[in-house]
Parts: structure tokens; C-alpha cells; sequence
């Protein structure tokens, strides 16, 4: 008996709704505002945060309890940072998701020409724990994240209040420039409460970075293949369908979370090939490349890991143990310049000098 073809429309229409519900971050075709989804089985988010206050005396407030020690000027939308060849926009979240806060724009500057990196970057997407909850999927990407210029310097703040932050977290990440092709990140958190972290005793903060345009859809670091092999440059590329995932240290061990865990593609890690520096690259159009790096991969507290999901190039920070009252973080640099060679971007890293590995805060 011969199919109709309504049969085939009502079909593919059930195909495309099953697929929308179940992405998760960075599948799909990337567009990061059209990959935000509902948690099932009836879970909704009933946080509701109180009126932040007086924002510029908010912003002090956690600065300050972070240990930084740059006075800012009043939160804004929108502030755009320029020097050197680089050029960064950066927004908060008070239009998104249609526009997400991070970096709404980095280009570099070639004569008369401008190359544009992301179409939405260093996005902190979502922060998750070992068990299934509803704040686990897309939290940072509500309330308020405000968004701030230093007073005196050549970079911008983005704060978050505990009191805003479902997870009882507050952070904050200063963006500044490093002329002539370098943004340097600074993250630092501390939670007022732990107690949702549960057995577990894990947490983990995701960012997302929407690539405008790749001219290979790998990312590219320093890793071993293989239990006992030798260190050289991996090529990650993920596989057809659902076999995308995330690369962690070579000393670190899988992360374990409940079967019913409502963002466990980003949970899952590949068992090889494993990083063994805390550097990487990704070609873009143009002769571009983004490289990114951090000042650690694992210690005892803490650790970086590397998501993949085509055309997204995504960073995890894992904090192990997480207690209440105590300051995490990290620092990282991003360099958006014409590609050379991989060495180049390893001696990109070493130039940087940080030391990989430490324990200490930032």
C-alpha cells in the first residue's frame, strides 16, 4: 500500500519537534538564542530573585568581596573596547536571549578590513551540578549579569550577585584588552550556599563561543591519544550525530552524575584522546584562528575541559569539592589573529608565562 505524502510531512514534523527538545547546548546548526529548551517531566524554574538595588553600589559590593580592587563606573547595556588591532563589544543580559551577554563582537583590524570571530562569545551558558535539576540548563543566561567599564583601564566587568543567581553563586569576569591581538579574562566566583551541589560535591560553569565561520570544524590542542603515548597536537573532531562531547585532562578522571541528568551530553567525556596543556586553537574563515588559554588544566580543586559541539568552541572550569565561603577562578587569554603555524600558538602560550597547574586562587 503506498504511503501518503501527508504521511511523510506529519512524520518529519514530529522528527523536528523531537529534535528541538532534545538539544542540547551547541547542537543544531549553533545558533545560540534557538538552543535554549524546557527541562521535562514537569520541572519548572521558580526562582524568582529579589530587585538587585542600588546597581552600582551591587556591582562594589561583590568586586570587592572577590578581591578586586578596580573601581568601575555605572553599569551599562553595551560597551565596546578597542586597542591595538582588536576591537571587543560586550553586552549584559538585558536583551537576551536574542542577544547574549559576553562578547557580542571581537574583530581584528587588517588595514582597511575587520574579521569578525563570534557571533556570540565567551556566553557563560550554563552552570550544572552531578544530579538532575532545573538549574541546570541555561540559569546564567536570566536575571541580571551587569556589565561594567573600569573607571581608569581598558577593560569591562561582568557581575553577578548572588542574590541573582539561582545557584547562590556570585562571579564576576573582567575583560581586558592585551594589545595588539588579546583579550585577557579574569573569572572569580564564590558561593553563598552549597547545599544543591548534593553528594556530589561538584559544580561546573560553561562557556559557549558561537564561531562566526570555521574553516575547519576541529579544535586543535596538545594531548596524548592513548594510555602511556606520546604528547603532540590532537586533532578533536567530533563525530556524526550525538557523538560530540567534551576532552579532559589527561590526569583527570570522568566526572560521575545521576542516569536521569538532564544535561549530561555536556557531562560525558571522551576517553581519548586527553589534553595535556591548557591551550588551544581553532581555524576560522579568512586565515583566522582563535586560540585559547588558561593559567591551569587540573589541580586538586579545580580543572579545565574542552567542549566541542560544531561551529561552537566551548570551555568548562570544574570546581571539585565546592564549599561554601571559598574563592575560585581562573585566568585565561583569547587571541583572535591571522593563522601561522601550531607552534606559533603553543609559543603563544609559553610567551604568556603563566604557570599551569597552581592551586592557589586567582
Amino acid at each position: 500500500m503506498p504511503v501518503r505524502p501527508e504521511t511523510f510531512l506529519t512524520v518529519g514534523l514530529l522528527l523536528v519537534l523531537l529534535a528541538w527538545l532534545c538539544c542540547g547546548a551547541g547542537c543544531g546548526d549553533g545558533s545560540p538564542a534557538g538552543s535554549q529548551t524546557s527541562v521535562g517531566h514537569g520541572e519548572l524554574d521558580d526562582f524568582v530573585p529579589p530587585p538587585p538595588g542600588d546597581l552600582q553600589q551591587t556591582v562594589s559590593v561583590v568586586l570587592s568581596d572577590l578581591g578586586f580592587s578596580e573601581a568601575v563606573q555605572r553599569p551599562v547595556d553595551v560597551a565596546v573596547v578597542e586597542s591595538g588591532r582588536i576591537r571587543f563589544r560586550v553586552t549584559s543580559n538585558s536583551r537576551t536571549p536574542q542577544v547574549l551577554s559576553g562578547l557580542e563582537s571581537l574583530s581584528f583590524q587588517d588595514k582597511d578590513e575587520r574579521f569578525e570571530a563570534f557571533r556570540a562569545g565567551l556566553n557563560l551558558e550554563h552552570v550544572y551540578c552531578g544530579h538532575r535539576d532545573v538549574r541546570n540548563r541555561f540559569s546564567p543566561r536570566k536575571h541580571a549579569y551587569l556589565l561594567c567599564r573600569e573607571r581608569d583601564g581598558h577593560s569591562v566587568f561582568l557581575v553577578r550577585p548572588a542574590t541573582q543567581s539561582p545557584w547562590s553563586v556570585e562571579h564576576a569576569t573582567r575583560l581586558a584588552v592585551s594589545p595588539p591581538e588579546a583579550v585577557d579574562i579574569e573569572f572569580r566566583c564564590r558561593f553563598r550556599d552549597v547545599s544543591a551541589f548534593g553528594a556530589r560535591e561538584y559544580v561546573t560553569f560553561f562557556w559557549a563561543n558561537y564561531m562566526r565561520e570555521l574553516h575547519d570544524a576541529a579544535v586543535h590542542f596538545r594531548g596524548v591519544s592513548e594510555q602511556g603515548g606520546s604528547e603532540g597536537w590532537i586533532r578533536a573532531e567530533s563525530k556524526s550525530g550525538w557523538n560530540v562531547g567534551t576532552y579532559r585532562a589527561a590526569t583527570a578522571s570522568a566526572l560521575e552524575f545521576d542516569a536521569d541528568h538532564n544535561m549530561a551530553l555536556n557531562l560525558r567525556s571522551f576517553e581519548w584522546p586527553r589534553i595535556t596543556r591548557p591551550v588551544l586553537y581553532s581555524r576560522s574563515a579568512d586565515g583566522m584562528v582563535l586560540i585559547l588559554m588558561f593559567d591551569r588544566l587540573r589541580t586538586d580543586v579545580d580543572e579545565i575541559r574542552f567542549s566541542h559541539f560544531p561551529p561552537a568552541v566551548d570551555v568548562q572550569y570544574v570546581i571539585h569539592g565546592v564549599e561554601k565561603g571559598r574563592r575560585y577562578g581562573f585566568r585565561a587569554r583569547l587571541i583572535w589573529r591571522p593563522w601561522t603555524t601550531q607552534e606559533d600558538c603553543l609559543q603563544a602560550w609559553h610567551a604568556w608565562g603563566r604557570d599551569p597547574g597552581s592551586t592557589e586562587g586567582p
